[in-house]
This record gives structure tokens, sequence and C-alpha cells, in this order.
């Protein structure tokens, strides 16, 4: 699919297909979560089921004041943990879980500061997995979905690895950037471009 001509230039250091970022300590941290609950915090999703959660947020969210975790849960009807203060992370909450064992997991983060941020990430544990199993819903699909949602193409580019980048602004005067990562399925299918991570925040430009 072919989504314009306009490109980001970002000088990125791994290749398309790479399904490893390198990662901050807070990053790592969230990924690797210990003492996960069953509920809240951990409900049993498909990657699609939780990428359309994430779209909801996605077509839900207008200011900063969205990513709450009362309206986060509202809109995407399920249930996050709170970060504690012992835990000393820069995000406030958060749900994730395992894709069965396929070697594959999902988180979803929220922080609430002068700009709103979510970060979804498919993560597969540094073993290079094929990613069949998160790519139920594709780049190709998502893509349109986004821009039924109000989304607008910016273009593709490299931040450790390629994404696709939108933006969206609101009637309030806040603006959105929205970056969708992907790598091929496998090393045969590298073509294929299946999700691994997304980012969104919405903040007040100028401010």
């Amino acid at each position: 699919m072919k989504y314009g001509t306009v490109t980001i230039l970002i000088v990125g250091l791994l290749s398309a297909c790479s399904s490893v970022n390198t990662m901050s300590t807070k990053e790592s941290k969230t990924i690797n979560q210990k003492n996960m609950q069953t509920t809240p915090g951990k409900p049993d999703l498909t990657a699609p089921e939780v990428l359309t959660k994430v779209l909801d947020f996605l077509r839900y969210a207008k200011s900063p004041e969205d990513f709450r975790i009362e309206t986060a849960e509202k809109v995407m009807k399920m249930n996050f943990v709170p970060y504690s203060k012992e835990e000393k992370s820069a995000w406030d909450f958060y749900a994730g879980n395992n894709f069965g064992n396929t070697g594959w997991s999902w988180w979803i983060n929220f922080d609430l500061d002068k700009s709103g941020t979510m970060r979804l990430y498919f993560g597969d544990g540094g073993g290079y997995p094929p990613a069949t199993p998160i790519c139920q819903m594709d780049l190709d699909q998502f893509h349109p979905l986004l821009e039924q949602a109000g989304f607008t193409y910016t273009g593709k580019g490299r931040l450790s690895k390629p994404f696709n980048g939108y933006e969206k602004k609101y009637p309030n005067g806040y603006k959105s950037h929205l970056k969708v990562f992907y790598q091929g399925e496998s090393a045969e299918k590298v073509l294929h471009k299946c999700i691994n991570e997304i980012t969104f925040n919405i903040f007040k430009p100028g401010s």
C-alpha cells in the first residue's frame, strides 16, 4: 500500500525487519514486569484485540486530560494498574500480558504530564521469534482505520526501527503525534508489515 510521498528523515540504527528496539531502563523495566496480578492489569487478549482497544483510545482522546486511568479504563473497557511510588516509574499506569506461549507479550503504558503519552509495545523477549502471533492485524489494515479516525499520514521514518508517522489537530487547540512502528513477519516475509509498537501523545503547540 502506498500512503504518500512525504518522508520523515530520521536516521536509524537497525534494519527494517529487526524486532528489537534499543530500550531505556524505563522501557526495559516496563516490558519485564514482575508481580503482575491476574486482574486487573493482565487481561487475556489477542493482538487484534489489543490494537482495537488502542484504536478506541486514539479515536477518543482530545487532550492530555483524557490520559487518566479512569478515562482509559472507560474507553478501552479494561483495567489498568497504577505504578507505586516505590517503583519510581516515569509512567503512571499500565496493563500487559503474554500471548500464550508464543514468546510474544504486550504492554500498554500511560503518562500524564504537560502532555499525555501512551505507548503500546509488543515484546519478543529478545529471541527473534517470527512475528506471526502479532500480525493478524498488520500495518496495511491499521492505516485506513487511523485515517478514518481523523489522523493525517505524514510519512515514513526510522527511529531505531521503521515507522509510519501521523498527526491530528483538535478543535480545542491541541495536536497529537502518532508513530506506528513495524517489522517483517519473518526473514522470509520481510515485506509483511507487522505492528510492534505504537507511541501517541497529545500536547499544546508552543507550550
